[in-house]
């Protein structure tokens, strides 16, 4: 497995950094997060519906790279965005104790362009689901340890959890989910590696302190502001953004099936010429020969069968049918107590554990007899076709107006 995780790695890295400053221009919230990462280095104060924690990480790689440019608030992000498919095949080897779930996870995850998307570009989502998935990892990892190696990793998952909070509060759904399995464990009368007062105040008072400090930063440059003031001026932002706010706001309910994924950037141009135009009044479509689109949206394919297989967790059961289920509703059910307008990319977290599943059925198809293997293969053979298909309009490539509306097969992908 460690040779297959760094070949999964070096896939990964390579399709995040390629091309990586195609448009130089800022893409869609990039107007928002890489600039907040810049005023973070010039010391300038500003509001953010968000926890700081993701625009610290935006300025750390445009400091490292010494230039405000697309390398600079971008670079980091592809980075961290490689380590996602690794870490959720880490998790499902935890979860099943077999090395081929965790590496066919870890490919879906490479193979997914909604991952690959959000990873090319200096947005915050790449940190919010990889440090909710290290703090998986060590908590399930933590459980197979005794002594002081189970403390020290079970203190690392409060770690990564308050980190992962500090990108954005719906990293909660993270610890919902560990607490979910952990009750039902209990109720069930399991062994349970962690204790009542590990889970219900070591856990979230680590997270909480970790959660605290990183707001340090953000407040020294905001003298006049304290937590609660900073806190609620969050909430009354979000609870004030209409169910309709955007063109692509998107319900919960529809995530699943992928009914309304985002266009983060799309311009038309009459040739191609070696640098992307990304100013001027947009070019009619009668003379459009070619369009350069980036969509924000899951590897077809790969999300349908993900779906399918999540709903097929639910007879079968069992442990890790269990984890993931539970992690799955917790990551996507409380959106439905939510009215603003929300987006497709609030299904990253649960889709992972879509993921997983499908790894677990495609595994146990490949252990069945001939036809499941065939079955299993033809599976794979799909998802790596969709990822083909769509790579254009992940890495932004050109194609002709008939090409691009050749891939947007429902007209509310539009």
């Amino acid at each position: 497995m460690p040779l297959g995780l760094v070949l999964l790695w070096l896939f990964a890295l390579g399709t995040r950094l390629w091309g990586l400053d195609r448009f130089p221009t800022l893409v869609f919230d990039e107007v928002y997060f890489a600039r907040f990462g810049r005023n973070y280095l010039a010391g300038v104060p500003f509001f953010d519906a968000h926890p700081p924690l993701g625009k610290y990480l935006i300025a750390l790689g445009i400091w490292l790279r010494g230039e405000f440019d697309p390398w600079g608030y971008r670079w980091l992000n592809a980075v961290v965005g490689s380590f996602i498919p690794v870490a959720v095949a880490l998790l499902a080897y935890l979860l099943t104790q077999r090395q081929r779930v965790g590496l066919l996870a870890g490919t879906f995850v490479a193979l997914d362009g909604f991952f690959l998307v959000e990873s090319r570009y200096a947005l915050i989502n790449v940190y919010l689901v990889f440090f909710g998935v290290v703090a998986q990892v060590l908590w399930l990892w933590g459980q197979q340890q005794r002594g002081g190696g189970r403390w020290l990793l079970f203190l690392g998952s409060g770690v990564a959890l308050g980190a992962c909070v500090a990108v954005k509060w719906s990293g909660l759904g993270f610890l919902l989910g560990l607490w979910l399995f952990w009750l039902l464990e209990r109720v069930r009368q399991r062994l349970s590696t962690y204790t009542a007062v590990q889970m219900l105040v070591v856990l979230p008072l680590v997270a909480f302190t970790v959660y605290s400090l990183l707001w340090l930063p953000h407040l020294a440059l905001h003298p006049h502001s304290s937590l609660w003031q900073v806190h609620a001026q969050i909430f009354n932002y979000h609870r004030s953004v209409a169910s309709t706010a955007h063109p692509y706001c998107a319900p919960w309910w529809s995530w699943p099936l992928m009914v309304r994924p985002l266009s983060y950037f799309f311009q038309r141009v009459q040739t191609l010429g070696e640098a992307v135009p990304v100013i001027g009044p947009p070019l009619p479509m009668a003379a459009t020969q070619w369009v350069y689109a980036v969509h924000a949206m899951f590897n077809p394919p790969l999300l349908w069968l993900s779906t399918a297989a999540i709903l097929a967790m639910i007879p079968l059961g069992g442990r890790s049918g269990q984890f993931l289920l539970l992690n799955y509703a917790a990551n996507l059910l409380p959106w439905a107590l939510v009215s603003r307008c929300l987006f497709l990319y609030h299904y990253l977290p649960a889709a992972l554990y879509s993921f997983i599943a499908l790894a677990v059925l495609g595994e146990g198809a490949w252990r069945s007899p001939r036809w499941g293997r065939s079955l299993g293969v033809l599976l794979l053979l799909l998802i790596v076709a969709g990822f083909l298909y769509w790579l254009p309009l992940y890495w932004g490539l050109p194609l002709t107006p008939a090409q691009f509306f050749q891939r947007m097969w429902w007209r509310s992908w539009i």
